[in-house]
């Protein structure tokens, strides 16, 4: 990212805003989107930068470009792209399914009828039932036609029947950084023993991306395992703070930079569940801009926008070692690879 206090815009922006635009049918599939030369106006950047955040929704498969006639907004079913011919026959079969016209153990179409139907090929048909399939929506067994099956639910339940009880806690040691306690457990068999639960502060951190989808992060030690490895800026949650202003806080701190937009929750997890409470918030800033110098000084030897693609290397090596930047980096490549074109 060019640390300039001219950039106004970048080309991710720029799509964010476009499928927006679309998501909500401001742009509708048998009208052309307004031109490069009109969005380069509108935004105020070169062409090159709008031509890359249209190449962005075409890789997505929300826009294709009639070669002549300019770029339209691929046909869309409750607002899940579809891109592929395969694509839009598993989108209507899955319609038909999610409103209950196909039910569970009901006969799908035949490869023959999904021909005729659709004017496809053998294979697309074949495809689009693949896709069904891994998304738990039907069952196929040589020589009996494909079945609609009941979805999985992966949602709770409610069911606590095998919660282990806590009759009670006894403080060991307490401070600001960690609190370690003796509990009075019970387990789902009735045996009750002493368990040591450790707390420690909230966290939060964030995985800044730029428009070269390069990701900033701070070669540094780590004392309590004797640690070298890339991480992310980060820090504690104070008291009554939400941890969204810590992971902006800390971002301006650690690196000078300040995000140019709202952060992107990902996810908040526990790292070592089993024994220890540390709840870590996990952001992303897709649009970060260079204000002033970072304040603290002991937090890392160097710094780094590394490629995203090469991450994957640091990871092989052991040099990302920290579980919050592994959840971001990891998070952001899979995000990244689905919005890459469609093979």
């Amino acid at each position: 990212m060019r640390d300039t206090a001219s950039k106004r815009i970048g080309y991710r922006q720029i799509a964010d805003q476009l499928r927006t635009r679309i998501e909500s049918g401001a742009y509708p599939s048998d009208e052309a989107l307004p031109s490069e030369a009109l969005l380069t106006t509108e935004f105020s950047v070169a062409r090159d930068t709008v031509r890359r955040a249209l190449d962005q929704l075409e890789a997505e498969g929300l826009i294709n470009t009639v070669h002549g006639r300019g770029r339209f907004v691929t046909e869309t079913a409750g607002g899940r792209p579809v891109g592929t011919k395969h694509d839009q026959v598993a989108e209507s079969l899955r319609q038909r399914i999610q409103s209950g016209k196909l039910k569970p153990g009901a006969a799908l179409p035949t490869e023959a009828e999904i021909c005729t139907q659709f004017d496809v090929s053998r294979t697309t048909a074949r495809k689009a039932f693949a896709e069904l399939e891994r998304d738990g929506l039907a069952r196929s067994e040589k020589g009996r036609p494909r079945v609609v099956t009941t979805p999985p639910d992966f949602h709770d339940t409610g069911d606590r029947s095998t919660a282990w009880i806590v009759h009670g806690e006894t403080p060991i040691y307490e401070n600001y950084w960690v609190t370690v306690t003796q509990a009075d457990i019970q387990t789902p068999d009735g045996e009750r023993f002493d368990h040591h639960k450790v707390y420690l502060p909230p966290a939060a951190m964030t995985a800044m991306l730029d428009d070269d989808d390069r990701v900033f992060m701070m070669w540094r030690h780590r004392f309590v395992s004797d640690t070298w490895n890339w991480e992310l800026p980060g820090g504690v949650v104070d008291d009554g703070e939400e941890p969204a202003v810590t992971a902006a806080r800390e971002i301006l701190e650690e690196t000078g930079y300040r995000p140019t937009g709202a952060l992107e929750h990902v996810v908040s997890f526990e790292p070592m569940i089993g024994t220890v409470s540390s709840p870590h918030h996990v952001y992303v800033a897709r649009g970060v801009e260079k204000v002033a110098e970072p304040t603290e000084v002991n937090e890392a030897q160097r710094t780094a926008w590394i490629p995203l693609r090469k991450i994957p290397e640091l990871i092989a090596r052991g040099e990302v070692a920290n579980s919050g930047a592994l959840v971001a980096v990891f998070y952001l490549l899979a995000t990244e690879r689905q919005k890459s074109p469609r093979q």
